[in-house]
C-alpha cells in the first residue's frame, strides 16, 4: 500500500459574500438576510479559490507565488483548518505548524516566556521538554529581558524572532509559512535562514512558504505553485515557475 500523502486537495474552492452594506453582513451572520435584504442589497460572491487539485507527499518543500489578492493565504487557511472550504475535500496527514504573521496567536497581554510555554503546552509538549525549548528558543531569539515583558510592548521584528523561533522549536510534520521570513532584519534573516535549511533538509518535514521574495522561494523549495485568481495555474521545478511568474507580470 502507498503511503497517504501529507496534503490532499480535491476540487477545494472557497466563497465569501460580499455584501454592499454593514446591515447586509450583520443579517446575513442572524440568518435573516432572506427576510429583510432587498434585491439590491443582496451580497455579491467572491471566489477566493476555485476548483483546486494539489497533492503532496510527505518532505515535499513547495513554495507558492503570485500576485496579491490570488488566493495564496486562503490556500494556505484551509490547509490548516483555519477557514471552511465551501466545496471540495482537504485530506492533511501530520502534525501542522503555521506562521501567518508575527504574534498571531499570541497573547499581548502575557511576557514571551508564558506565550513561548504556552504555545508549546498547545503543542501537546511535557514539562521537560518545555523547558528544553523555552532555552533554545530564548538563545536564538537573543531578546535577553525582553522575554519577562508583556509582548504588546515588541516591535514587529521582535515578535517576528519569537513566533518564529517558537513555531520552529519542535519539528512539525507539516510547516506553512505565510511571509513572516521578511518581517525581521538582516541580522534575523541570516540567522532563520540557517534554521530553516536545517529544518527542511533534515527534519523530512512537508514544507509550505509563501513568500514575495523570490530568492526564498529558490533557497528553501524544490517545486513552486504558481497561483492567479484563485487557481492554480502552473506546478513544477520552482526555478522554472518562477522565471515563468517573472516574465508574465
Amino acid at each position: 500500500m502507498s503511503e497517504r500523502p501529507a496534503i490532499r486537495l480535491a476540487g477545494v474552492s472557497k466563497m465569501y459574500k460580499v455584501f454592499p452594506t454593514r446591515r447586509g453582513r450583520l443579517l446575513d451572520a442572524l440568518g435573516l438576510s432572506r427576510l429583510f435584504l432587498r434585491p439590491q442589497g443582496q451580497p455579491r460572491q467572491f471566489w477566493s479559490v476555485r476548483d483546486v487539485d494539489l497533492t503532496l507527499p510527505r518532505g515535499a518543500r513547495v513554495g507558492i507565488i503570485g500576485r496579491n489578492g490570488a488566493g495564496k493565504s486562503t490556500l494556505l487557511k484551509l490547509i490548516t483548518g483555519a477557514i471552511a472550504p465551501t466545496e471540495g475535500e482537504i485530506e492533511v496527514n501530520g502534525k501542522v505548524q503555521a506562521l501567518f504573521e508575527a504574534g498571531t496567536g499570541f497573547h499581548p497581554e502575557f511576557t514571551g516566556y508564558e506565550n513561548i510555554r504556552a504555545s508549546l503546552t498547545y503543542q501537546g509538549l511535557d514539562v521537560a521538554k518545555i523547558e528544553a525549548a523555552v532555552e533554545d528558543i530564548s538563545e536564538f531569539t537573543e531578546l535577553g529581558q525582553f522575554l519577562g515583558q508583556p509582548i504588546k510592548t515588541y516591535s514587529m521584528g521582535m515578535l517576528a524572532r519569537l513566533a518564529f523561533a517558537t513555531a520552529t522549536a519542535v519539528l512539525p510534520d507539516i510547516l506553512i509559512i505565510d511571509e513572516v521570513l521578511g518581517a525581521g532584519d538582516a541580522y534575523f534573516l541570516s540567522k532563520s535562514s540557517e534554521r530553516m535549511r536545517r529544518l527542511v533538509e533534515n527534519s523530512g518535514a512537508t514544507v509550505l512558504l509563501v513568500s514575495h521574495a523570490i530568492e526564498q522561494i529558490l533557497q528553501y523549495c524544490e517545486e513552486c505553485i504558481w497561483v492567479e485568481r484563485g487557481r492554480i495555474v502552473r506546478r513544477g521545478r520552482a526555478l522554472d515557475v518562477v522565471n515563468a511568474y517573472q516574465s508574465y507580470i
